[in-house]
């Protein structure tokens, strides 16, 4: 009689072990359709980029150091001859989520503060969490006449004072501090939170006053008929995957070493603006796919429960 309660207390164990197989790859399908669906309700957003999970197999047996194997003292069984080393006893969990950068299609509008990127760089914006980055280039004038984001945020130039005449974008010179200078912004330690705000907020573009007749060339160059008014700030990042999104369209950029020192190759195109790079199709058959894995998962789980409750009754009987 022990040794049967024994069996079957080992055969509990196994289904339990498949139980919580189950309830981890589901776990993990829940995640992938959230991140689809965020995917397809921000496929009409302007400069958004895509979201993908990814995932990995969980082994518990790498979790502690391997026992010496004790000699069979009785049978022996296929999987001591062909050991699975706990395979049969992972788990799937989520491993991230990485952003494809991929560029979207620029669609024209022809209105004058529509701009659309054309390569890798990124539009330098101020928000009230700090400096961030988007590919979002449905810009407007604000009521005091600063050139802002859709969401009402100030687009930076490459100087101070918004002109672009005194040091070249790409520009790299000391300066004091042993700081580094580069395309008119100061980088480096050294700064107080109120010297930092004082610069960004001194690349603030002014358009009042400046009329109607509006003109971006595409090295970012903003002129009121023949006069120069600014230099947008466009940013390209030596590794994109260093990002981190921030909200819809935003990208915190962590490590300034990231920010490429070398002239860009990415061009303002003026009157355009770039969608999002979501496929609807593509993301609709991942999201088929996701919520039939979902579904085969909650069956398993359903099994193995029944299964798990019969044995609980039928050992209680013996």
């Amino acid at each position: 009689m022990l040794g049967g309660t024994g069996c079957s207390a080992k055969g509990e164990d196994a289904l339990a072990t498949g139980l919580w197989t189950a309830v981890s790859g589901a776990s993990a399908n829940i995640q992938q359709v959230d991140t689809v669906s965020n995917n397809l309700a921000n496929q009409d957003t302007l400069g958004f980029k895509k979201d993908t999970p990814t995932f990995k197999e969980y082994l518990t047996t790498t979790e502690r150091e391997h026992e010496a194997q004790d000699v069979p003292r009785g049978p022996i069984k296929d999987k001591e001859f062909y050991p699975l080393d706990g395979r049969d006893q992972s788990f799937v969990i989520v491993d991230g989520t990485y952003t494809n950068f991929k560029q979207g299609n620029l669609k024209i509008t022809k209105a004058p503060l529509d701009l659309a990127l054309d390569g890798s760089g990124f539009f330098e914006v101020s928000t009230p969490s700090g400096v961030r980055y988007t590919r979002n280039g449905s810009l407007k004038m604000a009521m005091d006449g600063r050139l802002v984001t859709s969401e009402g945020y100030p687009v930076l130039a490459v100087q101070p004072g918004g002109l672009a005449t005194a040091l070249p974008a790409t520009a790299s010179q000391p300066s004091q501090g042993g700081q580094q200078t580069q395309g008119g912004v100061t980088v480096g330690q050294g700064r107080t939170p109120a010297q930092i705000e004082a610069e960004v907020a001194g690349r603030f573009i002014n358009l009042r006053d400046r009329g109607t007749n509006i003109s971006i060339s595409e090295a970012g160059e903003i002129f009121a008929g023949d006069q120069l008014v600014a230099k947008l700030n466009v940013v390209e990042f030596s590794d994109l995957n260093k990002l981190r999104k921030q909200g819809g369209t935003l990208f915190v950029n962590a490590d300034q070493t990231n920010i490429k020192a070398e002239p860009g190759r990415t061009l303002v195109k003026q009157g355009m603006i770039e969608g999002s790079n979501v496929n609807p199709v593509e993301e609709m058959v991942n999201l088929i796919k996701a919520n039939r894995s979902f579904e085969h998962g909650m069956k398993a789980i359903k099994t193995y429960s029944e299964v798990l409750g019969k044995e609980a009754n039928d050992i209680g009987k013996l």
